[in-house]
């Protein structure tokens, strides 16, 4: 863990009685996740021409950039090997730039370029109204307290996944 984050709390809650794998937290969330990848593949590549993880990782570029490498690969949990594929099929279409890292001339620092931003901001403005008819399902209230059970969920599993450069739990 770094020293930065916050130690990870003992768990709290017990999960509700599971009949079936469907009643299981993680398979719900991975239908949910996997039904929203399914849509948003599809409009991002009938609107923008982007596949939903240079999405992600143009995404993350321009939220933190410029951003190490390493950082990008561990924010959005992917190996290095598929953040370079990815990488260098964003700087082919013009969208992202690399430069080494001044720090630490082993590594790369990731920015958007100018076309990359702009486009960032397109899909970004989209995606929020798509976003908007998801949480419509929800009431308010809901949508405050959805946000902060993710908001806790969220570290405790990138941790035990090894995505906060600490070692995957088993």
């Amino acid at each position: 863990m770094s020293s930065s984050a916050a130690p990870l709390a003992e768990p709290r809650a017990s999960h509700p009685r599971i009949g079936d794998i469907r009643d299981l937290l993680t398979f719900r969330i991975a239908l949910l996740s996997a039904a929203a990848d399914r849509v948003g593949q599809r409009w991002l590549a009938r609107e923008f021409g982007l596949r939903i993880m240079e999405w992600r990782v143009l995404g993350v570029v321009a939220a933190l950039g410029p951003v190490r490498f390493l950082d990008v690969a561990r924010t959005l949990i992917v190996d290095k090997g598929q953040l370079s594929r990815l990488v260098k099929a964003l700087a082919a279409r013009g969208l992202l730039a690399s430069a080494p890292d001044p720090d630490d001339q082993r590594t790369i620092r990731l920015s958007p370029t100018a076309d990359g931003a702009a486009l960032h901001r397109r899909v970004l403005a989209r995606a929020l109204e798509r976003n908007e008819r998801v949480v419509a399902a929800l009431e308010p209230d809901e949508v405050e307290t959805l946000f902060a059970l993710l908001d806790k969920l969220q570290p405790f599993m990138t941790h035990r996944a090894g995505g906060a450069g600490t070692p995957a739990d088993t």
